[in-house]
């Protein structure tokens, strides 16, 4: 595996898990939670139909945190040992990255294993991203981003994390 396909294996995973625990506690008492926030991407449905399912841990980040990274929407699902949620949201993808800017994608057996994607801006203006990996252990993440953020600037900002 190429040394740039590994950094961004490991980003997925340290932005992942760095943010989940002490994130879930934060949205619980986070008055402008955004958890009914439409990105209009297909990927929503995943969000929507998941992100209370017992094997599957959300983070939506708070306005606080949002405005550090300087981000205005962040979203992240990881969902363990669930082929329906696999199919779905590689449905998902094969739908909203029509018309993104391919930064990687790595297939295996036809179906994709690691994406990072960065889509049209909004109309005013912001960048958006996907970012989506599921592991040999079948934890799947699935990962949205839109803010001010460039994509070099966000892969620093992951890095750091």
């Amino acid at each position: 595996m190429k040394q740039s396909a590994k950094i961004l294996f490991f980003t997925f995973f340290i932005l992942c898990f760095c943010f989940s625990a002490d994130l879930r506690a934060e949205n619980r008492d986070n008055t402008d939670n955004t958890e009914n926030v439409a990105t209009g991407l297909r990927i929503d449905e995943v969000f929507q139909r998941f992100r209370r399912a017992r094997n599957a841990t959300m983070v939506e980040l708070s306005q606080e945190m949002l405005e550090m990274y300087n981000m205005k929407l962040f979203k992240s699902i990881s969902i363990r040992n669930s082929p329906e949620a696999l199919k779905m949201i590689r449905e998902a993808l094969e739908e909203d990255r029509q018309g993104a800017r391919t930064i990687k994608e790595i297939t295996d057996a036809g179906g994709i294993i690691s994406a990072y994607y960065q889509l049209p801006e909004t109309e005013e203006g912001l960048n958006r991203f996907i970012l989506f990996n599921v592991n040999r252990q079948n934890l799947i993440t699935l990962i949205y981003i839109e803010g001010d953020l460039e994509s070099e600037n966000l892969i620093t900002l992951l890095l750091s994390l």
